[in-house]
């Protein structure tokens, strides 16, 4: 069961939100500890799509990427001349 939510987001169950990542729920427990948003309701776990995808995507890294040789610097100073 999906629920609305007034910002145009939507609660879906903990095993459905899982499901769409390709994660075991247990993953998604142990992301609860750093900050992946849910709300229990009636005694189940839901969590918000749009802001959980959003979470799961702030937590991408990116190497930091080498830089090319550098240039030779010029040994005269400009205003030597």
């Amino acid at each position: 069961m999906h629920i609305d939510l007034p910002n145009g987001d939507k609660l879906i169950p903990n095993g459905e939100f899982a499901d769409k990542l390709g994660v075991v729920v247990r993953t998604l427990n142990n992301y609860d500890r750093e900050g992946l948003p849910f709300i229990m309701i009636g005694g189940l776990k839901y969590r918000p799509l749009k802001e959980g995808m959003d979470w799961i995507t702030s937590r991408i890294r990116r190497r930091n990427v080498r830089r090319g040789p550098r240039e030779a610097k010029s040994a005269v100073r400009p205003d030597a001349a």
